[in-house]
């Protein structure tokens, strides 16, 4: 693998990539001085950077400012046409998203984040305003706890060493100590139940999804309103249909499923110091 230090590692197009990804952040209007500071490159590099994205139709600018274009979208539509899985994932979760109706999603560990590969909504207004490629914070989520809780302890213990604790809402777990306590419970437990520690209105089940060698490469998970039940009655009612359905990817997609965890294993690998 290519690291900053080694030949196959080209810096101007890993600075492009972190100028793109900044401008998907806050409102998505940028300066030049707002995508430097955010990306910690200097005003002269984030420039010619933003002026060459403008240039290809990525970006456009009235001068000032600048702005992503729907051109941006071929990035992403080029990973997800390039999967096979997808139809076959698609159809399970919309399968379980009619038989729980609620919101299910199936997400994958990218860095310190988890991300939605793919996400069904339901028919109940909720606050979130999520879709595939939303990235949202592990340690808050129920399905960024089960990637979490399935991390080797090198990979768990990089994770903790870099990752900034920030509250959400009032009764986000803040300390290490604490979120390594849920950790353990979810493993024990075999499901992740987070409730209003990213969204007060939100709570979330959220189970794993096993490659082909056992090995956690993904999770499943439903939203619902929080208020709407306790823990357990969302364990009685909703626990049952995501392990069925996590058991459906695992059985369709084997190939697929192990690559996505080879390939979240190179991004947290990538938060060495």
């Amino acid at each position: 693998m290519a690291t900053p230090e080694s030949d196959g590692f080209v810096r101007s197009f890993a600075r492009g990539l972190s100028v793109i990804e900044a401008m998907g952040s806050g409102t998505g209007v940028h300066t030049v001085a707002s995508v430097a500071a955010s990306t910690q490159l200097p005003r002269t590099v984030a420039r010619r950077i933003l002026m060459t994205l403008t240039e290809l139709g990525f970006t456009v600018t009235d001068g000032k400012s600048f702005r992503l274009t729907p051109k941006i979208l071929n990035l992403g539509m080029t990973y997800l046409t390039s999967l096979p899985f997808w139809g076959v994932a698609q159809e399970v979760l919309e399968q379980l998203c009619a038989e729980v109706k609620e919101s299910v999603a199936l997400s994958a560990f990218d860095g310190q984040h988890s991300i939605y590969l793919l996400r069904i909504p339901s028919r109940k207004v909720m606050s979130l305003r999520l879709g595939v490629g939303s990235r949202l914070p592990a340690y808050a989520t129920s399905p960024g706890r089960v990637l979490l809780a399935w991390q080797d302890e090198e990979a768990l213990e990089r994770y903790l060493a870099t990752v900034e604790l920030k509250p959400c809402t009032r009764k986000t777990v803040v300390t290490r100590e604490a979120l390594r306590a849920r950790l353990a419970e979810v493993q024990d437990k075999g499901y992740a139940w987070v409730d209003g520690e990213f969204d007060e209105s939100v709570c979330g089940l959220s189970v794993p999804v096993r490659g082909d060698a056992g090995q956690v490469v993904a999770a499943l998970n439903v939203n619902l309103l929080s208020g709407e039940g306790t823990e357990a009655k969302a364990i009685k009612r909703l626990l049952m249909p995501l392990r069925e359905a996590a058991e459906r990817l695992r059985a369709m997609a084997p190939n697929f499923l192990g690559s996505i965890g080879q390939t979240s294993s190179r991004q947290a690998a990538s938060l060495a110091p």
